[in-house]
């Protein structure tokens, strides 16, 4: 219901806005039309005031017309993404395509003098994140990556909740099928499971907790999918984390549950005084004396995450948005240390 109603609505903003381009709002390009990238594109329209997709870049042709025909009706498109910046100069590029891709379009959009907002994982290696905080340093501009749980309503007043409780445990888990984007069953594209699913539960609990891990103990398997076609991934990922508040936390998520049976995931935080709870659709405060609940309607985080990005941009204050990029690769830096713990057998320090 919540996704029809938002599909009618921008339907409408679409049919209102055809004709006419805002030339004073903030000039978006999108590079990917997959759903990442038709997920940041619908929320510019939600923005329409201020904001528009100007262009949108796929290797695929018909997948960015898509895109355009839905929610970016003054969209060029373009099937590459480099020359697409030289031609349409925008002040912010929302980058969506496959990690192997996001160095070289991240580093060109800076040099062109464009902001980023960046989909995780940055890259797949330390290093290559090393070099895009310095470039975005040097260019004076916010790279922003798209940790989008930290816009979820009630996030920020379970950091309040939170502030001052003793903390023992974090749990997060994710049973689902194969993946569907065919880039993750190749490890080598998409990180793994943890890289690329866990990694915004990990996110999470750093913000929520306001602590990091000091080190982190995995253990991956590749069991039930070993052998089918294209398959080159781990399909079991288990992992301990020691955090710095003391606490400890526990993550299992897996790709080998059977297609027919429901996916099963969330976060889990146990303090003295209650417990948080997580899902993609929304948080809870649980204690003895009932329950607090936030919901979120689809779509929501990316839209508030476009707008404090706008904010951003328009004061030239970044600490408008919920996350610095120097903080982002805290969490990169664990996910990265939670594979090097898997593919080495030893505990990583994080410290």
């Amino acid at each position: 219901m919540l996704r029809h109603q938002r599909n009618e609505n921008l339907k409408k903003r679409v049919a209102r806005g055809k004709g006419r381009l805002n030339l004073t709002s903030i000039r978006a390009v999108v590079f990917g039309a997959g759903r990442r990238g038709n997920a940041h594109s619908a929320a510019v329209a939600d923005l329409e005031s201020r904001g528009q997709v100007i262009g949108i870049a796929d290797l695929d042709e018909s997948r960015a017309r898509t895109v355009a025909g839905s929610v970016a009706p003054h969209a060029k498109v373009s099937t590459d993404a480099l020359s697409l910046l030289n031609e349409v100069e925008p002040d912010l590029v929302y980058i969506t395509t496959p990690p192997a891709a996001h160095l070289e379009q991240t580093l060109a959009a800076l040099e062109r003098g464009a902001h980023v907002v960046l989909e995780k994982p940055i890259v797949l290696n330390v290093h290559e994140a090393d070099i895009i905080g310095e470039a975005a340093d040097k260019a004076g501009k916010i790279v922003h990556v798209c940790h989008q749980l930290r816009y979820l309503p009630g996030v920020h007043e379970l950091i309040e909740i939170l502030k001052g409780q003793r903390v023992a445990l974090s749990h997060i888990w994710l049973y689902r099928m194969a993946p569907d984007i065919p880039g993750n069953w190749n490890r080598n594209w998409g990180g793994g499971h943890v890289v690329e699913w866990g990694i915004h539960y990990l996110d999470l609990c750093r913000y929520l907790m306001g602590t990091d891990a000091t080190e982190v103990h995995a253990r991956y398997a590749d069991v039930v999918l070993q052998g089918q076609p294209n398959w080159d991934n781990w399909d079991a990922y288990a992992m301990n984390l020691q955090w710095a508040n003391g606490a400890i936390g526990g993550y299992a998520s897996t790709y080998a549950l059977k297609p027919g049976i429901q996916n099963n995931g969330g976060l889990r935080i146990i303090a003295e005084e209650g417990m948080a709870e997580f899902d993609w659709m929304g948080c809870r405060w649980i204690t003895p004396d009932g329950t607090q609940e936030w919901t979120s309607e689809q779509g929501s985080a990316e839209r508030d995450l476009s707008s404090a990005m706008f904010d951003a941009i328009e004061q030239n204050d970044p600490s408008l948005i919920r996350q610095s990029y120097a903080d982002a690769v805290r969490t990169h830096r664990l996910v990265m240390g939670a594979n090097e713990s898997a593919e080495t057998g030893t505990i990583i320090s994080l410290r």
